[in-house]
């Protein structure tokens, strides 16, 4: 698995090449080498951006495989009812899906009315329902002049308040909720004349006015007026009991066995795909949150550390030794702590890297400006600086600089603790105000148990 990383991340940097970039950004490698002087940060950078690559092809696997699952292996329970809108509240739209026995399932659209509801009745709410209903009844068809497909018969009208009741003239021709029952075949060319009896009642008021229209054969396919069909044959069977909680569904049509289901929820698993996506962006947002802690732990530690070895530094001095002979020994005692499992520090592998220029011939006064600059802190170059004018003019006034510099380093430690403990006493405060919290609850509890 660690080869198909290294591969990946192999082919996106050849990609940065041929673009004119380079293979890792400069600020990149100067992150890493900070964070591990004695590492090569090229090698450490393919490492970890392997390691990286592989998460996140783990996680966009995972989240392939699993909306696969889900997509192929969802089940849609039967129903055999639907709940009807409660009183009041209008008819409701409800699309489903009819699957037979040996074809293809055939949605159909059913219109779910609502429970029975009383109005009082007025002469301008049957005039306005009136040409509501007539207007509606048209459906798709261009004009009652020449209808060919169903009519939309409302049983409804003026938000609810008019109840309309349909009476078929012509039954051999159209049924009482709008479907025309003869076949196409069956129509005269010319057209059918046909007429529906419209009876409009709100509360104990009604009247019956008698509207005609022409038939004309439509163009449908199989599947169309199969569909049709079971559409008025399912709203005749949910007209036949409207007082019940439930709307019944058909469970058979044209002697084929019905089985129904509720539409899929809407966007269906994808929501897989833009999980696994935001997982993958956060897997990345947390390697790059976690280099940047790093960093700053680093200059933490670097800043605790600057005025011991400071100090340390001047002692030896002191004692006879030069500034490379003070090195290489605190060098060599760091690499005896390493070895009885000491945890490293950063000045420590920052100087064990000046130690290695030194032996390779590296002038003393390039190497300790080099160890300054790797810090990257100004205590450190301000130490470098005070070590390369001691090989220019001597080093005969460089421990009482050092002293003064450790002076001033142990002061700046000291504000250095004070703030980290400040942001430690803030970080405690949420812990501190939940506690508080529950300390509330535990004492009023029982004063709002007993009323």
């Amino acid at each position: 698995m660690g080869k198909i990383g290294t591969w990946i991340v192999d082919k996106y940097r050849g990609l940065r090449k041929k673009c004119g970039k380079p293979a890792i950004p400069a600020l990149r490698l100067q992150q890493l080498k900070k964070l591990h002087p004695s590492e090569d940060p090229e090698a450490l950078s393919r490492k970890q951006d392997a390691r990286t690559a592989m998460a996140l092809l783990l996680i966009l696997f995972a989240g392939a495989f699993l909306f696969a699952a889900v997509l192929t292996g969802a089940k849609r329970e039967p129903v055999s009812s639907v709940e009807r809108p409660g009183y009041g509240d209008g008819s409701e739209s409800l699309l489903l899906e009819a699957r037979r026995e040996n074809a293809d399932p055939v949605e159909v659209e059913l219109s779910i009315g609502a429970r029975a509801l009383t109005e009082e009745q007025t002469e301008e709410l049957l005039q306005e329902a009136e040409i509501q209903l007539v207007e509606a009844m048209k459906g798709d068809n261009e004009s009652l002049d020449r209808v060919e497909g169903p009519l939309v018969l409302l049983e409804q009208a003026a938000g609810g308040l008019v109840e309309a009741e349909w009476l078929s003239r012509n039954r051999e021709l159209l049924d009482d909720w709008g479907q025309i029952l003869k076949s196409p075949e069956e129509i005269d060319p010319a057209g059918e004349e046909g007429s529906y009896l419209l009876t409009l009642s709100c509360g104990e008021k009604s009247r019956s006015h008698e509207i005609f229209l022409r038939v004309f054969p439509p163009e449908m396919t199989k599947e169309e007026a199969f569909s049709e069909g079971l559409k008025a044959e399912a709203e005749r069977v949910l007209a036949e009991d409207s007082q019940g909680q439930e709307a019944v569904l058909p469970s058979e049509y044209q002697g084929e066995r019905l089985v129904w289901y509720q539409p899929e929820e809407e966007g269906g698993p994808y929501w897989i795909l833009l999980l696994t996506a935001l997982l993958a962006l956060w897997v990345r947002a947390r390697a790059e949150g976690k280099r940047k802690e790093a960093l700053k732990e680093r200059d933490r530690q670097l800043l605790l550390d600057y005025p011991e070895l400071v100090s340390k530094f001047t002692v030896l001095l002191q004692a006879g030794l030069s500034a490379r002979n003070v090195w290489e020994r605190m060098v060599a005692e760091y690499e005896k702590q390493r070895g009885k499992g000491e945890k490293p520090r950063y000045v420590m592998e920052e100087m064990r890297v000046t130690k290695l220029q030194l032996d390779n011939g590296v002038y003393e006064s390039r190497a300790y400006g080099e160890f300054g600059r790797r810090c990257g802190l100004h205590p450190y170059m301000k130490f470098a600086a005070l070590l390369e004018q001691s090989l220019r003019q001597g080093s005969g006034g460089l421990p009482l600089l050092l002293m003064e510099e450790a002076e001033a380093a142990f002061e700046q430690r000291k504000h250095l603790a004070r703030r980290l403990g400040e942001e430690a006493a803030t970080k405690l405060m949420l812990p501190m105000f939940l506690m508080l919290l529950v300390v509330l609850a535990v004492v009023m509890a029982p004063g709002f148990l007993s009323f």
